[in-house]
């Protein structure tokens, strides 16, 4: 019964994974105007906020992850951390899913939810790997799929660094 759950979650991350992949470079196509500069600006400001909690999260999944794979961190202490970090992100993932934007940042906050839903999808995954002890935890793939999670955020992130710059300029113009 476990294994269908953890086939389960693998498989809608693979999916969403697909999504995230064709509409990566939505923030691309937006441009600045007067009439988007507030709404643009107050979502940076969200956006910031998410990537630092979810950046929080991965901090210490990745610290609890290392004392699985240096050994001082016993599977109970890996599934306590994982526990934590649950309800933390349970909470990110309600925050981010009931945020309400422009249709202009539909596509972007789509991207936005997926990448949210991934990570806490693989903290779903690591407690169901720690909490079955008839198996392994399968450290190389919570490490790749951290490692591609991580990925991700970091282009979502550089492309708003990109407008940010444009927000900062008084025309809107995407910096050189």
């Amino acid at each position: 019964m476990k294994k269908l759950g953890i086939a389960t979650i693998i498989i809608t991350s693979i999916f969403i994974l697909m999504g995230c992949s064709s509409k990566q470079n939505a923030t691309a196509s937006l441009k600045v105007t007067e009439e988007n500069k507030s709404y643009l600006e107050e979502y940076d400001k969200s956006l910031q906020i998410y990537f630092d909690q979810m950046t929080s999260i991965f901090k210490s999944f990745n610290n609890s992850l290392d004392g699985l794979y240096t050994e001082q961190y016993s599977r109970e202490q890996f599934a306590k951390s994982m526990k934590d970090n649950i309800e933390i992100s349970n909470t990110l993932v309600s925050d981010v899913e009931s945020l309400d934007v422009e249709p202009e940042l539909f596509e972007n906050h789509q991207n936005l939810i997926a990448l949210i839903n991934r990570s806490h999808g693989l903290l779903l995954t690591a407690i169901d790997m720690a909490n079955t002890e008839e198996n392994e935890i399968d450290k190389n793939y919570l490490r790749t799929e951290y490692q591609e999670i991580k990925t991700n955020q970091a282009s979502i992130n550089n492309e708003w660094k990109i407008l940010r710059k444009s927000l900062e300029t008084s025309d809107g113009e995407t910096p050189q």
